[in-house]
């Protein structure tokens, strides 16, 4: 039985339609992540500092410019520490923030595991939809969270 496209069914589709590309999306980044040893947070947090790197980014920084929900920033920031990918350290200018950088190994790491991740969604935006879709896309997104 096929659902009839009315005007109160429409955005119940558009929505679930969001929803399954949003999962089909995550597991496939999560699948190419697993041989690096990364969560996509993970990856968003270093992507944040690749983006400002070598300058630090002060943890809470980090906090309001990662896209995951809800990140326990400290802990992830812990795991990426241990792992020898990113530098803590407290700013010399003022005692109550920690900075954060890439170290060189996490740098190098970051470039081949945004590549996987790109490469397994089949660079999903650029192969699928014009810019002009893109645009549109990126502005309904916008509407739909303010």
């Amino acid at each position: 039985m096929k659902i009839k496209e009315d005007n109160q069914t429409i955005h119940a589709l558009a929505y679930f339609n969001l929803l399954k590309t949003g999962s089909w999306l995550e597991e496939r980044i999560k699948k190419a992540l697993r041989p690096f040893g990364l969560t996509h947070a993970q990856l968003n947090a270093l992507y944040i500092l690749f983006e400002n790197d070598p300058k630090p980014v002060s943890a809470s920084q980090l906090k309001e410019k990662i896209l995951v929900n809800n990140p326990d920033v400290t802990r992830l920031l812990d795991r990426l520490v241990n792992k020898g990918y990113v530098h803590r350290e407290t700013c010399s200018e003022n005692r109550r923030k920690i900075d954060v950088s890439l170290t060189e190994s996490g740098r190098l790491l970051f470039i081949e595991a945004h590549q996987s991740a790109r490469e397994a969604v089949g660079n999903f935006f650029e192969k699928q939809i014009t810019e002009d879709e893109a645009r549109e896309l990126r502005r309904i997104m916008h509407k739909l969270r303010e």
